[in-house]
């Protein structure tokens, strides 16, 4: 398995993002593609979908969860599983709170018709 270094995941970004890119970015999106399960798909969505970043003024940090997100859902995961394994402190933190399923289920329900989500949806789907 190979890491994504700095230089590959700048040369796949818009001119206007690439700035934004660090070694500590890196070593997230790193962390999360060791995940051998979900290693070729993330990487490959992850490098993919970037043009989606020149549509609107998104953090680096927010492309790389939505990315996570629906690389989840394309293999076949639930909003509220890949929202649970996009982001599992916040989750947990829902549920240390108290935050009652419905709740914790409108919000999921929010990041997923978030732009950033949609635009990435978008970038998935295949001309027929």
């Amino acid at each position: 398995m190979t890491v994504l270094t700095v230089e590959q995941f700048k040369q796949a970004l818009p001119a206007n993002v690439k700035r934004t890119v660090n070694q500590e970015l890196i070593d997230q999106i790193n962390q999360t593609l060791s995940e051998p399960e979900l290693y070729e798909t993330y990487r490959n969505n992850l490098l993919s979908y970037t043009s989606v970043m020149r549509e609107g003024r998104f953090k680096i940090e927010d492309y790389v969860n939505a990315v996570k997100y629906v690389s989840h859902k394309l293999m076949g995961a639930t909003n509220i599983e890949a929202y649970t394994k996009t982001f599992p402190d916040r989750y947990q933190r829902f549920v240390a709170n108290g935050t009652s399923p419905k709740d914790i289920a409108s919000y999921v329900t929010a990041y997923n018709k978030n732009k950033l989500v949609n635009l990435i949806y978008e970038q998935t789907i295949i001309p027929s």
